[in-house]
C-alpha cells in the first residue's frame, strides 16, 4: 500500500520546520541533517522525476505566481511519494527563500552522495580539485549533463554542490549527475586500477585541446580556479591540454573552459 503524506499549514516563523529550513542555507547544517533546499517549479519538478527523496515540499498558499494546475500537480506527486506538503504564508516563504523569483514553491532533499563507480565503460567523468565557486560548480554539472556525462568527482575540499548557489546554477542537472566525494588518494588508486584516462588542464607541456586523445572513458580533471591542478594530479595525467587564448585574457572562466573541452569532446565522439 502507497502511503500518502500530509498536508498542512504553518503560519509561525518560530516553527521548528521552518527553523530547520532556514539552516539548511549553512554548509554546517546542511552536513548536519543530510538535506538542502531547491527554489523553484522546474528544479523541484526534476528532483521529483529523478526519484529524489522530498522531504517537504513548501507553497505560498495565498500567492502562487505560476498556474495552479502545475503546482497542484507537484503537489499531489510530492504527496503520493510520501512527502510532506506545507502551505505558508509568505512572510514565511520570503523568510526562508534566497531566489528573488522562487514562484513561491521550494523543497527539502535528502542528499545523494555516491561511490567511485566500478563499472567505467564508455563513460565521460570531471573531477574538480578544490573548485571554490559554487556557481562554477552548478554551471560545469549544468554542462555535464548537456554532454551526458555521468559522474562528477570532487576531490579533497571542493565547495558544497548542495548549496543553494550551486543547485541554482545547475538548473536542476544536479539531479542528472552522480555527485562523488574522494580524497585524491583514492581518487588516484581507482583510476590505476581502471586503467582510465586522465586529461587534465594546464599551462605547461599541454597539447591544444582539439589534438587531444577523448576516447573514452576519461576522467577530465580541472583544477582550483586560482591554482589550477595540483601537482600530484597533474603528474598522474595521461594527456595535459589548454585552450588556446588569443587576446589579452591568460584564461578562461572555470566553468566555460570546462564547457569548452566536454563539448570538444562529444565532437570526437558522437552518440
Amino acid at each position: 500500500m502507497t502511503n500518502i503524506g500530509n498536508r498542512y499549514e504553518i503560519s509561525s516563523l518560530t516553527n521548528d520546520k521552518v527553523k530547520l529550513i532556514n539552516s539548511l542555507y549553512h554548509r554546517k547544517y546542511r552536513r548536519e541533517h543530510n538535506l538542502f533546499v531547491a527554489e523553484g517549479i522546474r528544479i523541484c519538478r526534476e528532483a521529483v522525476e529523478n526519484g529524489w527523496e522530498i522531504r517537504y515540499l513548501l507553497y505560498d498558499n495565498l500567492n502562487i505566481n505560476i498556474d495552479t494546475d502545475i503546482i497542484e500537480n507537484l503537489i499531489n506527486d510530492v504527496l503520493c511519494l510520501g512527502s510532506d506538503v506545507i502551505g505558508v504564508t509568505s512572510e514565511i516563504l520570503s523568510k526562508i527563500s534566497h531566489k528573488e523569483n522562487s514562484q513561491n514553491v521550494l523543497c527539502v532533499i535528502s542528499q545523494k552522495w555516491n561511490d567511485l563507480p566500478s563499472i567505467i565503460k564508455d563513460k565521460t567523468f570531471v573531477a574538480l580539485e578544490a573548485v571554490r565557486d559554487p556557481g562554477n560548480l552548478g554551471t560545469i554539472l549544468r554542462t555535464m549533463d548537456g554532454v551526458g556525462a555521468s559522474d562528477c568527482i570532487l576531490l579533497d575540499e571542493c565547495t558544497d554542490p548542495f548549496s543553494y548557489e550551486s543547485v541554482r546554477a545547475s538548473m536542476g542537472a544536479i539531479f542528472n549527475v552522480n555527485i562523488i566525494a574522494s580524497s585524491s588518494k583514492n581518487f588516484l588508486k581507482w583510476k590505476s586500477k581502471h586503467k582510465i584516462s586522465l586529461i587534465g588542464t594546464s599551462l605547461i607541456n599541454a597539447n591544444d585541446y582539439t589534438k587531444t586523445n577523448w576516447q573514452l572513458p576519461f576522467v577530465l580533471a580541472m583544477g582550483n580556479e586560482q591554482q589550477g591542478l595540483s601537482n600530484n594530479i597533474l603528474n598522474a595525467c595521461d594527456q595535459l591540454i589548454k585552450l588556446p587564448m588569443l587576446g589579452r585574457s591568460d584564461s578562461l572562466n572555470l566553468g566555460v573552459s570546462t564547457g569548452v573541452a566536454l563539448y570538444e569532446s562529444i565532437r570526437k565522439n558522437p552518440k
